[in-house]
């Protein structure tokens, strides 16, 4: 299948990066993390939801991480692209917020830019296991997109799907699933002149309600 061989392609390709990686830094198993770190298995929680993240007296934005947890969710790349260092460093789940910084920046084609974050994440504690999932991730939404605009519903459904599986495993799989397919709907809209009708998803709110329920 062609869309399986370019997702292979792409793992491949991600796997290589990390272990280059890893081999260049010297560190130890894949799923290492750091030793104060309160990275969890996916994107719920936070350093401060936990009481682990460290005192920092620059001030911080406590709900910063919230928001861009849902920027992730619906697919909002541009907003999360544009989280900066600057604004992240002193914050306590500033690895997760890296790796969110660095997905957005993946999806929006700054490569350059979205390898420092990652890498940005993993110095600040992200697990290499965290990374591959959000990275995978991406991959799947990517290939939503393009099913989407092929107009094979059931493969973009399912890419959409295993994208938000990928990054929070432990979330509410259906509804968040159907929050991306309308606003990745919206962007691929946005950018291609896919439709005659402009005011047309390519996904209808009912046609996506199915779909996530198997109808």
């Amino acid at each position: 299948m062609k869309f399986q061989s370019i997702f292979n392609a792409l793992r491949t390709r991600m796997n290589h990066w990390f272990g280059a990686s890893q081999s260049a830094a010297g560190s130890g198993p894949s799923n290492q993390t750091h030793p104060h770190s309160p990275e969890g298995k996916d994107l719920t929680g936070s350093a401060l939801e936990h009481g682990k993240g460290e005192i920092s007296s620059v001030p911080y934005d406590e709900n910063l991480l919230e928001k861009a947890r849902t920027q992730w969710q619906f697919g909002d790349w541009e907003s999360l692209a544009k989280l900066e260092r600057d604004v992240l460093q002193h914050h306590p789940d500033r690895a997760k917020l890296a790796l969110l910084a660095g997905a957005g920046r993946m999806q929006m084609g700054q490569t350059h830019a979205a390898r420092h974050y990652l890498r940005l994440a993993e110095d600040w504690g992200c697990s290499r296991k965290l990374i591959s999932r959000v990275v995978i991730s991406g991959v799947h939404n990517s290939l939503g997109r393009a099913a989407s605009l092929l107009g094979q519903t059931q493969r973009a459904q399912l890419h959409f799907e295993d994208a938000i599986r990928a990054g929070m495993p432990q979330g509410e799989i259906r509804l968040v699933t159907l929050a991306r397919i309308q606003h990745q709907s919206s962007l691929v809209l946005g950018h291609h002149a896919v439709s005659t009708d402009s005011h047309e998803p390519l996904f209808s709110l009912k046609e996506s309600q199915n779909s996530a329920e198997g109808k």
